[in-house]
């Protein structure tokens, strides 16, 4: 039984990812418009909106120029439909969630202001061990990603922050272990992810704390609606 809280587009986006995952929608294939899936699911077309944003954000399908939406040649359904979030985990995510998106944001705006030439330097070469780990070895690069973001909170030198960031570290790594796993196939994916956080250091570097606060929350959205995908009530 569907919990009254969820959301409609997340109802639709689980059911068209096992649409996709039994074959009715092959590899390759054009899914229908938006005002056809808007008929078939009896909604309007806001909320498939939002599921498609979801599915596109989990590298599930992808869209092409031209218009419309495409099933990704390269999905393995069968490994996003096999991430399991325990019950007594969802509300810790969703609290840390919480958190992330009202600290991060403002931890990428402080660096850009504060940030020493070291402290920049050590996000590069984080960045770029991100890089080798994720887009050039196919990993999922979790201790990179998580070294990266405690970078730029360092970066703050606000000792508060930092010690928030540090005592979260358990969780942390267990959340994005399922945000980063379905990346492990698909190679566009994780390009984008090391793409998302480039850009924040662009920003940080360039001393432009707005663009790094914009930047960050662009990431952090992303990620949400992957975990999304997988926990009811998420998003």
């Amino acid at each position: 039984m569907m919990s009254p809280k969820e959301k409609i587009s997340q109802i639709i986006s689980r059911e068209l990812l096992q649409m996709i995952e039994k074959g009715k929608y092959l590899p390759g294939e054009k899914l229908p418009t938006e005002m056809e899936l808007a008929s078939q699911f009896g909604v309007s077309r806001v909320p498939i909106r939002e599921a498609l944003s979801v599915l596109r954000a989990s590298g599930v399908i992808t869209s092409r120029q031209g218009g419309g939406s495409y099933v990704e040649e390269s999905t393995n359904t069968a490994l996003l439909q096999g991430i399991k979030v325990e019950s007594n985990d969802v509300q810790s995510i969703k609290f840390l969630f919480e958190m992330r998106k009202a600290v991060e944001p403002e931890a990428a705006y402080l660096a850009a202001i504060r940030r020493t030439p070291e402290e920049l330097e050590e996000m590069k070469l984080i960045l770029h061990q991100l890089e080798k780990e994720s887009v050039e070895e196919g990993k999922s690069g979790i201790e990179a990603d998580i070294d990266f973001h405690r970078s730029i909170v360092r970066a703050t030198h606000n000792p508060i922050m930092i010690q928030t960031i540090e005592n979260l570290s358990v969780l942390y790594e267990k959340v994005l272990s399922i945000t980063l796993q379905p990346n492990t196939e698909l190679a566009h994916k994780r390009r984008n992810v090391f793409r998302e956080h480039q850009r924040i250091v662009e920003a940080i570097e360039l001393e432009e704390p707005e663009l790094a606060r914009v930047q960050c929350s662009i990431h952090l959205r992303n990620a949400e609606k992957k975990l999304g995908l997988f926990i009811k009530d998420f998003i």
